[in-house]
């Protein structure tokens, strides 16, 4: 039987999954959603270290991303979900480094609503979301267009969610655990939300601190770009649109505001979003 989905666009889009970060909102027991997106990513700038510049024989970089996501409801506190992503990418400077595409990453997670009070005009939730990330081929790690960084990632999270009628806000951190050559990583993701009818606006701010790594400077002859130590910050904004009881459509926009060893990158997305 079909159900009325959520006035809010849940879902994880692949290549800026962690550029956006999860919110304090769960399915319903028995619920599910599935949401098709597409991505596309880009730049022409990057920084070495922490100087901005740009290179003719890398060019620009862009990275085509398409993605299903799913969450299941398996009680009113507990949330399953998978995001699975396929990724083109290309660079059109002078070195003619080759187009990759592949699948790419496999993310499988819960969320669980471990607290909940009331407080001032509405109500305060703590969440724990664990989650691992596993890719799903052999693709390329070690280039400039690279797909992905290769290897299992292991992520403690948790969530901290305010919300008063139409508003609300959404802190997610944690520690990620990386299991290969990049080091380990501390994620922070705000999110926040006003809804006006069927439509819901959701500005979001993310950093990402490293805990480890080498510059791009010193990445040896024979390439060692998952070494790096790659930190960022980046605002945007995300939008979604109710079509009817069981369909929605997201949008998304995001930028770089600052990075170190990273791609001065920014995005636009498409989503559809289905109620089963």
């Amino acid at each position: 039987m079909r159900h009325s989905i959520l006035p809010l666009p849940f879902l994880f889009l692949a290549s800026l999954a962690s550029a956006q970060g999860d919110t304090g909102f769960l399915r319903g027991q028995g619920r599910t959603d599935v949401a098709l997106s597409y991505s596309l990513d880009s730049y022409d700038e990057f920084w070495v270290g922490d100087t901005k510049v740009s290179d003719p024989n890398v060019g620009e970089v862009e990275r085509t991303t398409y993605s299903v996501y799913a969450a299941h409801g398996l009680s009113n506190d507990l949330d399953v979900v998978l995001n699975a992503s396929y990724v083109e990418a290309t660079a059109d400077g002078a070195a003619n480094f080759p187009d990759e595409d592949d699948l790419q990453d496999l993310t499988l997670g819960a969320k669980w609503r471990a607290w909940q009070r009331g407080a001032g005009p509405g109500a305060f939730t703590l969440f724990l979301a664990p989650g691992i990330k596993v890719p799903m081929s052999d693709y390329e790690d070690n280039n400039v267009t690279a797909i992905g960084d290769g290897q299992v990632d292991l992520r403690f999270r948790g969530i901290a969610h305010y919300q008063a009628g139409g508003f609300w806000a959404s802190l997610e951190t944690g520690y990620d655990l990386r299991n290969g050559a990049p080091d380990d990583e501390i994620p922070l993701h705000l999110t926040l939300g006003a809804s006006a009818g069927p439509v819901t606006i959701m500005p979001f701010y993310s950093q990402i601190s490293s805990q480890g790594g080498i510059d791009i400077s010193g990445v040896p002859a024979q390439g060692g770009f998952p070494e790096t130590e790659e930190e960022y910050q980046r605002f945007g904004l995300r939008a979604y649109g109710k079509v009817n009881e069981s369909i929605g459509l997201t949008a998304g926009w995001l930028s770089t505001s600052d990075g170190k060893n990273t791609g001065d990158v920014e995005a636009y997305s498409f989503g559809l979003v289905f109620g089963l």
